[in-house]
Formats: C-alpha cells, sequence, structure tokens
C-alpha cells in the first residue's frame, strides 16, 4: 500500500486525500495507514494551509533516494563514533524517526534498571539485523556481556547530537522547501516592520533575511527550547543540553577520535537526556561528512598517505561549523555589510588533535640528488627576489612562523631534504616569532623543542596542501599577524565534478574526447580548423569524436552564418562544451542505471525466493548445513554473490550521485 501511494504521489504530484483515494483505489483507513507510515519514514510532506481545511500530501524523492545510503551511513558513524553508535543510527534510519525512550526500549534499557549492562538471556537486534546479546566479548582479558548500559546510550546519542549526525525533529521537517517558504514569510509579514508593502531595495533585502533566519530556525529548532527540552530528567544524574561541549568530547579528542571500549565509547556515563526527544537521521550533515571522505581520498591520491590524515583533521575540525554543502546564503545590500567570515582552524590545533605516531618529518618525499637541476633552483631563487624587489606578495608587520617558508626554501641545498633535518635557526625562528604566530602565544612559548618541530614538520603538510592545483586549503591572515587554514568547499567541489565528467568522457569517448573538453573549457567556442591546430589531433579524427559525442549530448554545436541567406557554405560552426548541462546528463543516466540495478536485484531474488525466505528463518540463521542442502547452499552462495556485485555497483553510482548532486 504505501509503495502504491507513494508511486502515486511521485506521478500525479500534490496531492488531497480524496484525490489519492481516486487515484489508488484504497479505502480511507487503508490510505491513512498507508500515509503514516510514509510520514514516519520521511518519505511524505504534509501542510494544511492556513486558509483551508485540506490537508496536501507530497512525496520527498531526495529521502527516498536515501534509502540507498543506509549502509555507507553506518560505516561512517561506526568508524567515528563506535558500533554503539552504528547501532543507534541504524534503527534510526529504519524507524525513520523516534524518542529516546524508545531507542532505550529497542535495547532493553530504562532509567529504572540503572546503570546495568544486557545480560546474556536478554535478545535484540543490533544495528545489523542480527540477534545480540548471546556469548560474552573479551576485551583487556577480561569477560565483557556484549550489552551496553543506559548510561553509554545516552552519552552516546548526546555525542551524535553534538556532532550534528542526529537532529530534533522539527515541524517544519515535515512541510516541503514552498510550504516552509509561505509559511515563513506569513510569520515575518505579521511583523509590524514588514506588515505594508515592501518599499526600496533595503527593505526588500531585509525582508529577505528575516525569511532566510526564520527558516533556520524552524528547520534546526529553538537553540534555547532544545537545551531546555533535552535538560529536563528525573534521573538523579546530572543533565545536559546536547549544544554543551562534554567530557566526552574531551575524551575523544585526547585519544584522537579512536574508540577506546569495546563498542567504541568513549562517552560519559553521567549524561541523561531527555526520554521525550524525538530524534531523526541529519543527512545534510553526513553529506557533509561524505564530501570531507571524497576529498581525503583525493589528498591521498594527489600527495600521500601522511598528508591525507593531516587534511582528514582539518576538514573534521571545520565540519563543527558546516551544517550542510550548500547553504542558503544570506542577501546583503553592500559588500560591506556581509560579516560572515569562513571557518577557519589553526596549526597548533591540528597538532594537538593528530596522533602522537603520526611521523611528519620521513613523509615528504626526498628526490634523488642526480635528478635535480641547481641552475634551474638558483634561477627560482632569483625570480622570487625580482618579485619581492617589485612588491609583490609583501606584508607589512611582524613575520610568523607560516611565513618563514620563503626563508626556509631559499636556505635548502640542492638534494632538497628540506623535511630530513629541522635545523636550530628554523626552531630558534619558530620560537621567537611565536606570539605573532597563535593569539595565546605565551603558552605556546613553553613548549618543548620537539613539540615545536612536529608543529614545523606539520605546517610542511599544510603547505602540500595549500599549493596542491587542486588548492586543498587556503591561508587566511588574520589582523594580529598570525595564519590559520580554511577550505574552498565550492572551488574543491567543482573540480570533483570536473574530474568526474572527465572521468566519464575518457571511458566512454577515449582520451581524445578528454583532450578536446579541457580545450573547450580554456578557449571556449571554436571551429573545426581552430581545434585541430590546439588539439593536435587529425581532422578525420577529430570529426568522428566531435561527432559522437554531439550526439551523445555532452558538447553542443551553434551556427553562426555570415550573411543573411544563411547558407551552408557561408556559415561557421562553433563547437562548444556545456559543463553545467553535461552534469546534468550524467546524472540522470546514473540514475537510470541505479533503477536497473536495483531492479536487476528484484528479478533475481524473486527467482529463488522460497529458497532466501527459509535461509532468514531465525531457526536456519547459523545452522545452513544442518537445514540446507548442499544444492540450497550453492545456489544461496551465488546469489549472494551476485546481489553483492549489483550492491556495489550502485554505491559506486551512488558516489557519483554525491559529486554530481550534493557536495
Amino acid at each position: 500500500m504505501s509503495q502504491r501511494v507513494f508511486t502515486i504521489l511521485l506521478r500525479h504530484g500534490r496531492l488531497h486525500l480524496s484525490l489519492l483515494i481516486h487515484h489508488t483505489g484504497l479505502s480511507s483507513r487503508q490510505l491513512k495507514h498507508a500515509l503514516a507510515v510514509l510520514i514516519q519514514q520521511h518519505l511524505v510532506y504534509h501542510h494544511k494551509p492556513p486558509e483551508g481545511d485540506t490537508t496536501y500530501y507530497e512525496a520527498d524523492w531526495k529521502s527516498a533516494y536515501a534509502l540507498v545510503r543506509p549502509g555507507k551511513i553506518i560505516k561512517l558513524v561506526e568508524e567515528r563514533f563506535g558500533n554503539i553508535a552504528g547501532g543507534v543510527v541504524s534503527n534510526l534510519l529504519l524507524l525513520g524517526h523516534a524518542r529516546v525512550d524508545d531507542l532505550a526500549t529497542v535495547y532493553k534499557l530504562h532509567a529504572g534498571r540503572g546503570n546495568n549492562a544486557v545480560g546474556d538471556d536478554t535478545r535484540y537486534v543490533n544495528g545489523e539485523g542480527l540477534p545480540n546479546g548471546v556469548g560474552k566479548v573479551k576485551m583487556n582479558g577480561k569477560a565483557r556481556a556484549s550489552g551496553i548500559t543506559l548510561g553509554e546510550l545516552h552519552a552516546t546519542i548526546h555525542n551524535l547530537l553534538h556532532a550534528g549526525f542526529l537532529m530534533q525533529v522539527q515541524v517544519a521537517h515535515f512541510r516541503s522547501v514552498a510550504d516552509n517558504r509561505n509559511e515563513a514569510e506569513r510569520t515575518v509579514q505579521r511583523q509590524s516592520e514588514f506588515s505594508g508593502t515592501l518599499r526600496g531595495t533595503k527593505q526588500k533585502v531585509a525582508f529577505e533575511n528575516a525569511v532566510q533566519k526564520q527558516l533556520q530556525e524552524w528547520q534546526k529548532g529553538d537553540r534555547a527550547g532544545m537545551e531546555a527540552i533535552d535538560g529536563v530528567s528525573s534521573s538523579k544524574k546530572r543533565t545536559m543540553g546536547f549544544f554543551t561541549p562534554s567530557s566526552s568530547e574531551k575524551r575523544a579528542r585526547l585519544d584522537n577520535g579512536f574508540a577506546r571500549s569495546q563498542h567504541g565509547y568513549t562517552g560519559d556515563d553521567n549524561i541523561m537526556l531527555d526520554d521525550n526527544l524525538v530524534l531523526r537521521i541529519n543527512h545534510e550533515k553526513i553529506t557533509v561528512a561524505f564530501r570531507s571522505q571524497r576529498l581525503i581520498e583525493l589528498a591521498e591520491r594527489c600527495i600521500g598517505k601522511t598528508t591525507s590524515q593531516v587534511y582528514a583533521e582539518v576538514l573534521r575540525r571545520l565540519e563543527r561549523n558546516i551544517q550542510q554543502c550548500h547553504a542558503q546564503p544570506n542577501v546583503f545590500l553592500d559588500a560591506e555589510d556581509e560579516t560572515e567570515c569562513p571557518p577557519t582552524v589553526t596549526t597548533t590545533e591540528l597538532s594537538s588533535l593528530l596522533r602522537q605516531d603520526v611521523d611528519f618529518m620521513n613523509s615528504i618525499g626526498k628526490a634523488d640528488v642526480t635528478r635535480l637541476d641547481s641552475e634551474h633552483l638558483k634561477n627560482l631563487r632569483k625570480r622570487k627576489k625580482s618579485r619581492l624587489d617589485k612588491g609583490e606578495a609583501t606584508v607589512i608587520g611582524h613575520a610568523s612562523p607560516d611565513e618563514n617558508e620563503d626563508e626556509n626554501t631559499d636556505d635548502d641545498d640542492v638534494h632538497g631534504n628540506e623535511s630530513e633535518v629541522v635545523e636550530d635557526s628554523d626552531v630558534q625562528d619558530a620560537d621567537a616569532n611565536i606570539n605573532a604566530w597563535e593569539p595565546n602565544g605565551d603558552d605556546y612559548g613553553r613548549l618543548s623543542m620537539d613539540h615545536r618541530c612536529r608543529m614545523l614538520n606539520l605546517k610542511q603538510h599544510l603547505h602540500l596542501l595549500a599549493e596542491d592545483p587542486y588548492g586543498f586549503i587556503q591561508v587566511v591572515d588574520k589582523y594580529d599577524g598570525s595564519k590559520e587554514w580554511t577550505v574552498d568547499f565550492g572551488t574543491l567541489a567543482e573540480q570533483l565534478r570536473q574530474l568526474e565528467l572527465e572521468n566519464t568522457v575518457t571511458a566512454r569517448f577515449g582520451a581524445a574526447a578528454t583532450r578536446l573538453i579541457r580545450i573547450f573549457l580554456d578557449k571556449g567556442k571554436l571551429d573545426e580548423k581552430q581545434i585541430t591546430n590546439l588539439g593536435l589531433i587529425h581532422q578525420k579524427q577529430m570529426r568522428a569524436v566531435l561527432t559522437v559525442m554531439h550526439e551523445a549530448g555532452h558538447l553542443e554545436l551553434q551556427e553562426v552564418p555570415r550573411d543573411n541567406n544563411r547558407q551552408p557554405s557561408r556559415t561557421m560552426y562553433l563547437w562548444y562544451f556545456e559543463p553545467e548541462r553535461c552534469r546534468q546528463l550524467v546524472l540522470e543516466e546514473t540514475y537510470k542505471a541505479m533503477a536497473r540495478c536495483l531492479q536487476r536485484v528484484k528479478v533475481e531474488r524473486v527467482a529463488i525466493q522460497a529458497l532466501i525466505d527459509k535461509a532468514e528463518r531465525t531457526d536456519v540463521i547459523g545452522k545452513e548445513d544442518q537445514y540446507l542442502s548442499l544444492e540450497e547452499r550453492v545456489q544461496l552462495s551465488k546469489w549472494r554473490e551476485k546481489e553483492e556485485r549489483v550492491l556495489g555497483e550502485i554505491g559506486r553510482l551512488d558516489d557519483l550521485v554525491g559529486v554530481l548532486r550534493d557536495y
């Protein structure tokens, strides 16, 4: 029933209850039950306009698409917060949204049981859909029941809320974007400032900012109200709002983000949340984490593993202030009114967050002496000195250690082993300029020699990220002369999209097609003669590639007549490449490929549905050799292998969708 209702809403759009009954052929009771299930899973919006008594329903296709990502989401959460957090997220993905008390009920935990763990005789379903509570797990030589305590559960939920992976359910989450926009405009217009007709650009800009602020409050909820809600508890233990930094965050920071216990738990058992707090998955925040993963993989492929670890910590630190990939920008009347700055991180913060066993000194590659041209290095230094003499890239004020890169470059020997040894002069320069480096310079002046050397080596990795052609990070100069680091996510996302488009074109049309695309991006619209000269491709081969790409929709052709007769002999034909249109085309083809893969899985599953149902029985799980014959086990193994391959392909296609649409 739910599938039929959702399909009708996708086909016909926004409908009310009477039309849904007409199109689906269901009774009123059956339809309401199906709508309740879809609303619980956040697959259908519903809204009742204030001027009428009719409730309208609308399908949310983005939430439906998110159903292909549960495995990735659970894996991401387990890697960052441990197995308990993965189980909590798994249950929320299954339930749609739930109260804290409902999550405790899933794990057979209640406040009345105190802080006792689940015993061996307790059976519940964990994040992987398997019975838990059987046997014991040894940890550090001691046996412990495979359950969790109520304090661990509340502390884990608190950490997920504080990180933004979970969020409190708001009324605005059940309305579509257009309905929320209309309601926000009505709410703002009730204010005395905007009660009449909007006059002038300044008032219109103020009205737009007020609407955006109202939408943000509805999406995230009133901060004071949420802290008050989740701070109410009858437990004797202390309560905390999930926006307040807790000791669990400090423990995770001291452990460098790695789990210490059996379930990856590093929280505080004294945190108790309100049992009536309704939670759901924050898919926008999880998309931010997926984008960080993709950028880390790109940095590791382009630079190296150690530098990618540094970059991972930079991104994780910046994620705290980033709620979504496509943030709604505020409207400013003048450029001077814009006061928002991108989130930044300092070198000292990164040094304290990174693990101590990460080797920064020996992880930067060293070139062979015979492969370096000393004359070329001298010429580079001369050009750099000439640029400085002309006044380029000069800063007035005290120098900071981050600005000493030019001096370190000039002092490098021809061997290029700048990361092999940290000279005493470098450490002395860092010690002398430490006050200009960080705002709290007095605290860093007492750092040990090893720590200062570590920070200098860390700075080299940061400069590698900043100087890479992709521009993974950027330097931000502060008013006090210090330097911080930030990330231009918009530019990086555009580069990721371009990289995926080039990979797709290369796989379908060959390397020559990718070369032509890069020429079009650099030069714009070109005729065949210009393409042949710039691409160094034979005209016959070039025409074949252009024709195939034009038929596929990846290239466009514009006719420019030289006179009013529009004769073909008097017409110029200009080829050009539209990245946005190509992105939409590849995205649409990816959706179709994913749909075909899911249909193939369904067809293969129907062929052996009886065997699959038998293997999934609770009395057969774990005893397949006893209840299944050899032929049945072989068929089941082949089916699982097929399913794994197809689902793996769906996961790779979803990665492409994330780059082309979400990041």
